[in-house]
């Protein structure tokens, strides 16, 4: 989460939190300069809640939810690649980010003049030997089977997009290193090798579209402004109990599509 992004969402819950205890104040009538003072102590509260609950939930995530958009591009767009564009796509990509890891220009040389491929699918070095699983279904114990029976002793090395349970013990049991998708997405972002365009990452029709947009965070700031608005109108008019009650459902839908509406990367 980025720090504007973080204390975007504390200053939302802040405000929407403040007018609805003012709201709530108000209806029980009691005077303005003090309902605004206890709905401010009540939004400051809050919000002290909702910024700890944020740092702990962001400490504990490994990706954001953007890189989680895109690791599921990548991994269909892995999916549809053909074998041979696979494979070559992998000899680039483990290359590159060999070339990163490695200490001097010597052995980056070193590195990429060692990485060879012995066929479809398969990769090898002077130390490791790559499979390349990534299909639309996860790789099956009788896809590891296949895989032990390869005699090297280099270190057996499986990328792949998902894994059954039984087929990631039977790795184990054979000594094969398994890296699954979220492992390879952080392996090339890290190396700068992910793709510029992803294959089946088509444009949303335009009603979906359409809906993306009406669904959109960057609303809430909409809602939660007109609820204010209202809140402050209520003071002017007769209809209390209806201002009221519209500035309340408009904080309230302000904070539904705060929480689950989409975001726009």
């Amino acid at each position: 989460m980025k720090r504007f992004a973080f204390f975007s969402d504390l200053l939302f819950t802040f405000l929407s939190s403040t007018l609805l205890c003012l709201c709530l104040f108000r209806f029980l009538y009691l005077g303005f300069w003090f309902s605004l003072f206890l709905a401010a102590l009540c939004g400051g509260l809050i919000s002290s809640s909702v910024g700890a609950y944020l740092q702990d939930k962001r400490k504990n995530l490994l990706l954001k939810r953007s890189d989680e958009q895109e690791k599921q591009k990548l991994l269909l767009h892995l999916a549809l690649l053909s074998d041979g564009a696979k494979t070559e796509f992998f000899r680039g990509a483990l290359t590159k980010s060999a070339r990163a890891k490695a200490p001097s220009t010597k052995d980056a040389h070193t590195q990429e003049t060692s990485l060879k491929r012995f066929s479809l699918l398969r990769l090898h070095s002077d130390t490791q030997f790559y499979f390349l699983h990534f299909k639309l279904s996860p790789v099956t114990a009788d896809d590891v089977a296949k895989y032990a029976r390869l005699k090297t002793g280099k270190e057996k090395i499986l990328l792949c997009g998902t894994i059954e349970e039984p087929a990631r013990a039977l790795c184990e049991r054979l000594h094969i290193c398994v890296q699954t998708g979220e492992d390879v997405f952080v392996l090339l972002k890290n190396a700068d090798a992910l793709p510029k365009a992803y294959l089946g990452d088509d444009a949303p029709s335009g009603k979906r579209h359409r809906w993306q947009l009406w669904f959109s965070k960057r609303n809430s700031k909409r809602f939660l402004v007109s609820a204010g608005l209202i809140l402050l109108l209520s003071t002017l008019t007769p209809f209390f109990y209806y201002y009221i009650v519209m500035s309340a459902s408009l904080l309230l839908v302000a904070i539904f599509v705060r929480i689950f509406g989409k975001s726009e990367t």
